[in-house]
């Protein structure tokens, strides 16, 4: 009788995982991740920064370049930007079919009208914690 009642609970919690997958649900972790992110001035046309700083002049354009690694197809990239804590800006991209590449985002330059602290924070697809977070100064 025990072996018929663990049978019945494992059937059924393989068909709930069965019909999870089905509606879309997601039970895996993606290996991508975002690494060597730098704040510059601007990128070149590799995507590669053209210099690393930590300091940028009120209304102007700021940039974070990285690398992404290990990506599967389709994943989302997501740039949250910040002044003094407060959201000023984000913008979601996708990698299409490239697994590993450079990275790019910037926040633009009217968007950059107070001196302070700021922040970007990169995202892999819905994760809860950012890959990689990096602070700046606006004078």
């Amino acid at each position: 009788m025990k072996k018929s009642k663990f049978t019945g609970y494992l059937l059924a919690i393989t068909v709930l995982v069965v019909s999870m997958l089905f509606m879309g649900a997601s039970c895996s972790a993606t290996t991508a991740k975002v690494s060597n992110a730098v704040m510059t001035t601007g990128i070149d046309d590799s995507y590669a920064p053209i210099d690393n700083v930590t300091e940028f002049p009120v209304n102007s354009d700021v940039y974070v370049a990285a690398e992404l690694k290990n990506a599967p197809n389709d994943t989302n990239i997501t740039f949250i930007w910040y002044c003094e804590g407060q959201k000023v800006d984000s913008i979601t991209i996708t990698n299409g079919d490239v697994s590993d590449a450079p990275l790019a985002g910037y926040l633009p330059a009217a968007l950059v009208t107070q001196p302070g602290n700021y922040s970007v924070e990169i995202y892999i697809d819905e994760r809860d914690t950012p890959d990689t977070v990096n602070e700046f100064v606006v004078k």
